[in-house]
């Protein structure tokens, strides 16, 4: 998703004002509504996922980190995969093809990566297999 406007303006949408103490996801909201798409970070991305904000621009930025990287995450390796597969497959059918290409790559990168250990590798394959599964069924 290529666009220069910040996330505020291409949805149009105004910051959380209240007379109290801030809340940290209000104040997070308002830091990311003043970000372009450009400037949004892994940590974004998959806050917008769990908080079903803008999960149009979440899966777009989604699918290009994971193209660089598909063992991308903020807490913890291979996050953002986990979290993109739980998305509805109607919100991920623009990028069935890409997906398809990062979860080979994925599966491949897999075998020899660093882990710390056994179940981590087979846990982050089985979310690859559950992921291609689910996107094939779609379509």
């Amino acid at each position: 998703m290529k666009d220069d406007r910040k996330i505020k303006d291409i949805y149009n949408c105004q910051y959380i004002e209240t007379s109290g103490e801030m809340y940290p996801l209000q104040k997070w909201y308002n830091r990311l509504i003043d970000k372009r798409i450009s400037e949004l970070e892994v940590s974004d991305v998959l806050r917008m996922i769990r908080q079903k904000e803008f999960v149009d621009i979440a899966v777009s930025k989604a699918v290009d980190y994971l193209k660089e990287n598909p063992f991308s995450g903020d807490m913890y390796e291979g996050e953002l995969l986990y979290k993109l597969s739980d998305i509805d497959v109607n919100s991920l059918k623009e990028y069935l093809n890409e997906i398809k290409i990062i979860l080979s790559d994925a599966l491949i990168k897999n075998q020899n990566h660093d882990w710390l250990d056994d179940d981590e590798k087979n846990e982050f394959g089985e979310i690859i297999k559950k992921f291609y599964y689910k996107i094939n069924d779609f379509e």
